[in-house]
């Protein structure tokens, strides 16, 4: 609830019913908090493919080229358990028409010609600690080496829940300070806090900060609704 509808029903009730000296009215406003903490995980992509067109010698070929992949990247350092269980695999089509003219006997003849070409993809992920920057671009140049494409899909949290209990007392207390500051302006007290809910993770946004990993930051957001005792 807006603090401007929050306020204006208070000036109604007092409008309707009067208020007497110590009278206490449900106040409720919202409180936001966010913390700012080092991503501690990040993950690599890897995939290799094949252009075969027939799908049986394909599937051999990304898994052979795979587990040579794979080879390369322990010889770098990644541990099994740095390599997540089980591969995706897909198969992308390139389809493009164009249209080709030429000249037969004094006479232009065009014709439409379609071309298409199919690739059988096969990937895997890495999960790092975000703070070894030189792990990190060994890995990748470990794969690319290898003849695979490597990139940095994403940086996480490991564990999100001291930096989420941290978001939601500023929540709280973001909540409060809004509260007292309607409470007064409206010519009254702020008392207790009668009742919490705290809305689900607002999730964690990442957020860019200088070019290693310890730069890379993520957002820990909390949000509550939380109903004080208004005293007039």
């Amino acid at each position: 609830m807006k603090w401007s509808v929050v306020l204006f029903c208070v000036i109604i009730w007092n409008a309707l019913f009067g208020a007497a000296v110590g009278d206490v009215y449900p106040l409720t406003v919202e409180g936001v908090g966010t913390v700012t903490v080092p991503a501690d995980i990040v993950t690599i992509s890897v995939s290799v493919e094949s252009s075969n067109e027939n799908i049986t010698q394909a599937q051999y070929e990304v898994g052979e080229e795979m587990n040579r992949v794979i080879s390369a990247l322990k010889k770098a350092g990644v541990k099994d358990e740095e390599i997540l269980p089980g591969q995706g695999s897909g198969i992308s089509s390139f389809q493009s028409s164009s249209k080709v003219c030429k000249t037969v006997n004094n006479t232009t003849v065009c014709e439409n010609v379609t071309e298409s070409a199919s690739t059988l993809q096969r990937s895997t992920v890495i999960r790092l600690q975000a703070k070894d920057e030189s792990g990190i671009d060994k890995v990748l140049d470990a794969a690319r080496s290898a003849g695979a494409n490597a990139y940095v899909a994403g940086y996480y949290l490991k564990d999100s829940s001291d930096a989420r209990a941290e978001a939601r007392k500023k929540a709280l207390a973001d909540a409060r300070k809004n509260a007292a500051a309607i409470a007064a302006d409206a010519g009254g007290s702020l008392g207790k806090a009668m009742d919490i809910f705290a809305y689900p993770d607002l999730g964690i946004d990442y957020s860019y900060g200088g070019g290693s990993g310890e730069g890379r930051m993520m957002d820990v957001n909390s949000r509550v609704m939380v109903t004080y005792e208004f005293i007039l």
